[in-house]
């Protein structure tokens, strides 16, 4: 009779270390799950902050005269090619030939 009892023991302590054992793999499975909404979610937040800079950026580009409306209500001009010379560089002091865009 001993034996039935010691083995009736075993198995619900058996039982109880699994239990156990799929409570904690439950637990970190919700876990990686809940880090990978996170993660999701500002991912998505990111994207919808995207699209909506690139909404405009194709208003704008579909639409160039509303730009430059805008543009001139700001007092926004561009700069006339009179204000700007191009001089050479000296290629043995730079390495190469570059040129470079000064305001005069």
């Amino acid at each position: 009779m001993k034996a039935g009892i010691r083995r009736i023991l075993l198995v619900i302590a058996g039982g109880f270390l699994l239990l156990i054992v799929l409570e904690a793999g439950l637990y970190n499975w919700r876990l990686l799950l809940s880090m990978r909404y996170k993660n999701l979610t500002e991912l998505d937040r990111q994207l919808s902050w995207k699209r909506d800079e690139l909404l405009v950026e194709r208003a704008a580009l579909l639409n160039p005269e509303r730009l430059q409306r805008v543009g001139d209500e700001l007092g926004l001009a561009p700069v006339p090619l009179q204000h700007f010379s191009v001089i050479r560089l000296d290629s043995d002091l730079s390495g190469g030939e570059q040129f470079v865009c000064m305001e005069q």
